[in-house]
């Protein structure tokens, strides 16, 4: 694998925007962290037990670890974002997607991190995608965080992106467990890509693929 480099001149990206048909905004009263730091250092595990979570506690985790706090528009029109965990040249090429039973046990949200709300996606066919996270580790009770890479965001500023793109994976499933623990919540990433289910949804367009993800509660 060859190491990243800055292209000269960045590409365009592609407009993208996903199919949703229902829009739930999440609370914005967000509940402060007061756990210290070094005992979520120290308290970082994966547990494989988990309680269904209330919406504001969702909510408060995506804040914390997903949510735009500051955003900074490019020349050539592109919007980097900054955010509670790291990317490679602001491009945050992770989309986060949801399913908890707290709303539906099929349906799954794409979470905007701009508006701060869960967005229902149109015709997911969830059912058979939580079989397959549930023949890895047992998903009752828990809510699934799902991580979907639009890979152009990146290789537009990159040559020989894609470790970049993993790491920003990495930085997310880093973030939301420490999140959780300061929150007192249970986590455990998830062995699969999610693949070819995340493919299959977005009718294998080039470039968005499923990025592993994990089971929080």
């Amino acid at each position: 694998m060859d190491n990243p480099q800055i292209k000269p001149l960045e590409d365009i990206i592609p407009a993208f925007n996903y199919s949703i048909k229902e829009v739930i905004k999440l609370s914005r009263d967000i509940k402060p962290l007061d756990r210290r730091f070094d005992s979520v250092i120290s308290g970082r595990k994966s547990t494989r037990l988990f309680k269904q979570l209330e919406l504001a506690q969702i909510g408060d985790i995506l804040w914390y670890a997903a949510k735009v706090q500051d955003t900074y528009q490019q020349d050539n029109g592109y919007i980097l974002t900054h955010r509670g965990t790291a990317s490679a040249g602001a491009r945050h090429p992770i989309d986060i997607i949801i399913n908890t039973p707290v709303l539906s046990k099929g349906d799954f949200y794409y979470y905007n991190p701009f508006e701060h709300s869960l967005n229902t996606l149109k015709e997911f066919g969830g059912s058979n995608f939580i079989k397959h996270v549930n023949s890895i580790v047992d998903t009752t009770n828990a809510t699934i965080i799902w991580f979907v890479a639009h890979k152009y965001r990146t290789q537009a500023k990159y040559s020989n992106a894609d470790s970049l793109v993993w790491r920003d994976a990495g930085a997310l499933i880093n973030g939301i467990q420490m999140v959780c623990i300061a929150m007192g919540l249970n986590s455990c990433p998830i062995g699969s890509l999610g693949e070819p289910f995340i493919s299959d949804y977005f009718n294998n367009q080039e470039g968005i693929v499923g990025a592993g993800g994990m089971l929080i509660g």
